[in-house]
C-alpha cells in the first residue's frame, strides 16, 4: 500500500502539461493583443507627427499665407497688411457679396492656421474683412 501507482502519476503530469499549454496559449493571446494595441499606438502616432510637421512647420506656413494674400481672388481686396514674427493681419476692404463669400470660401478652405476673423458692415453692399493667421 506504500506504492503510488504509475497511472496516477502520469495523469497527474498529463494535467501539469495541460495546465501549462493552457497557461501558455493565454500569454500568447495577452502578447499578441498587446502587439496589436503597439501597432495602432504607433499608427495614431505617425499620424499626429505627420500633421505636426504639416501644421507646425513655421517656413510653410508662412509660404501658404503669402501664396494665399497673393492670389487672384483676395489680392485685389488687401488695404494694408501687418506682418509680426508669429503673425500676418490682413485688412481687406470694399468686398461685395458674391466676392466676400469667395474670399471667405478661399481663406477658410485652406490649409493655413487663422486666428481670428472679423467682418464690418462700411455699406449695405460692401463689407471690410480682418483676418489673423498665425504661423
Amino acid at each position: 500500500m506504500n506504492r503510488i501507482n504509475p497511472l496516477y502519476i502520469a495523469l497527474f503530469l498529463l494535467f501539469i502539461l495541460a495546465i501549462v499549454i493552457y497557461q501558455d496559449h493565454k500569454i500568447a493571446k495577452m502578447v499578441d493583443q498587446e502587439q496589436q494595441r503597439l501597432r495602432q499606438i504607433q499608427d495614431v502616432a505617425k499620424k499626429i507627427s505627420t500633421l505636426k510637421n504639416y501644421w507646425g512647420d513655421k517656413k510653410i506656413q508662412r509660404q501658404r499665407v503669402l501664396s494665399l494674400v497673393n492670389s487672384p481672388i483676395i489680392k485685389p481686396f488687401v488695404k494694408t497688411v501687418q506682418q509680426n514674427r508669429d503673425r500676418y493681419k490682413l485688412f481687406l476692404h470694399n468686398i461685395d457679396a458674391k466676392n466676400a463669400d469667395r474670399v471667405a470660401d478661399k481663406i477658410f478652405n485652406s490649409f493655413v492656421r487663422i486666428g481670428s476673423f472679423t467682418i464690418d458692415w462700411q455699406s449695405k453692399e460692401k463689407i471690410s474683412m480682418e483676418v489673423e493667421f498665425r504661423y
